[in-house]
């Protein structure tokens, strides 16, 4: 990693775990935390101006094609569906009938779910307006930094896919260290099982890393990862519950167990991200047999590129 890309991955670190920390101590509870998902894009962006090798509009920003939104949007179900199908069918998982898809609109849990059920493909009728737009600028933030800024920028410089996921994943999985503590879940863990969490948050997260990456570079399009990303923790959210608040979904368990973001959905995610580690690995040897569609959001000139991985 260049000089450039190191300090952004210190200064992102310390800035987040600074703001997470300080949120903490002073009992300022999750607000700040999501305001913190802001800071990662803030400095790439500042970064990228600031940058003579570097252009805002090298990130993609193009619209993904119909068929990566279906991707972006049906994957996440499959996802969180595999972690709900395992957590039911070894007793962790059980209706929650505190939802409110138990008492609102009917008094009839099946007819809510079918009314309910549009919701889980088009975000914004479950979400208030200003959530929905805060969720959008967040997600489109972390995505923004990690896959546009971090990831593009190694994966152009390096000509290695793989090696740019790694990095970048680690640094995410870094940035996300401070959730252990201030989530009231896993605060309140005993150390083998925080031990237990901690490990395999790793993997998944290098995992997921694999699969928004893998969509990036195929879609040319930072809002496919985004879309991606943003289904993923509404789904997770609505059925298996929040770590962040200890809120239960629709589905009621031990959330640090069988949340999506538990110890089975992390599981789970690591396995999902197998896939995608050899599809990362198929296309990095097309892209050095040939130059061709996956440097389109990598950089907007080939040659420039495989000159830079070679020098």
């Amino acid at each position: 990693m260049n000089r450039e890309l190191s300090w952004y991955a210190v200064l992102v670190l310390a800035l987040s775990w600074t703001a997470a920390v300080s949120a903490g101590l002073l009992g300022l509870g999750q607000g700040p935390m999501t305001a913190a998902m802001a800071l990662p894009m803030l400095l790439a962006l500042a970064f990228v101006l600031a940058s003579k090798r570097d252009r805002l509009s090298a990130i993609g920003w193009k619209a993904p094609g119909i068929v990566w939104i279906l991707v972006c949007v049906l994957l996440p179900i499959l996802q969180i569906g595999v972690v709900v199908g395992i957590g039911r069918s070894a007793g962790l998982l059980s209706l929650n009938r505190e939802h409110f898809a138990f008492h609102e609109p009917t008094s009839h849990v099946w007819l809510n779910l079918i009314v309910l059920a549009p919701a889980m493909f088009v975000p914004f009728i479950l979400l208030p307006l200003p959530n929905f737009i805060l969720g959008w600028l967040n997600h489109l933030g972390e995505e923004f930094a990690w896959r546009g800024y971090i990831f593009r920028r190694l994966a152009r410089e390096n000509n290695n896919l793989v090696s740019a996921v790694l990095v970048s994943g680690a640094v995410w999985w870094a940035w996300h260290l401070p959730m252990f503590w201030l989530s009231p879940v896993l605060s309140a863990l005993r150390p083998p099982q925080l031990g237990l969490t901690i490990t395999l948050s790793a993997p998944a997260i290098l995992a997921t890393a694999f699969m928004y990456s893998w969509v990036y570079v195929r879609s040319g399009s930072i809002w496919a990862p985004t879309i991606m990303h943003l289904f993923w923790n509404l789904y997770r959210g609505t059925l298996t519950g929040r770590l962040a608040d200890g809120e239960p979904g629709l589905f009621a368990g031990d959330l640090w167990l069988v949340n999506g973001e538990g110890v089975v959905g992390m599981i789970v995610a690591a396995c999902f991200g197998l896939v995608f580690v050899a599809l990362m690995a198929s296309e990095q040897k097309t892209r050095r047999a040939k130059i061709g569609s996956p440097y389109r959001v990598l950089g907007e000139n080939p040659a420039s590129v495989e000159s830079a991985g070679t020098s």
